[in-house]
């Protein structure tokens, strides 16, 4: 008796983990490390308390970073070209031109947005 509660117990926790990792899995939103290639570079910030913006790609992550304020994770969010800074309650959104290559990001963090263009 003891055996069959023990088992019943472990199938038990199998299936509850199984549909947890499940769960987890299904709300993150992967990265297309592909098309992310088309948003590493530098970008002008205009009228922003930093000179450029600094997109790179490591190990199949997107990172910004704020030149002379520090860099943060991009993580990706349903939105095609648009991305959480992750820890600073920010979005980065890439913006695309008629021929839908990248030629601006849009930054909006505290209520306030910047733009910056893409450097060749």
């Amino acid at each position: 008796m003891k055996k069959l509660f023990v088992l019943l117990f472990i199938g038990l926790f199998a299936c509850t983990y199984e549909a947890s990792a499940q769960t987890t899995a299904s709300t993150t939103i992967a990265l297309d490390t592909v098309a992310a290639k088309s948003y590493v570079g530098k970008y002008k910030m205009k009228d922003s308390p930093f000179e450029e913006i600094i997109v790179t790609l490591q190990g199949g992550k997107l990172t910004g970073e704020a030149v002379g304020q520090g860099s943060a994770p991009l993580a990706p969010t349903k939105d095609v070209d648009v991305f959480e800074v992750v820890g600073y309650d920010g979005k980065l959104e890439f913006v695309r031109n008629e021929n839908k290559v990248i030629t601006k990001l849009k930054l909006t963090m505290q209520g306030s947005t910047m733009e910056g263009d893409k450097q060749p």
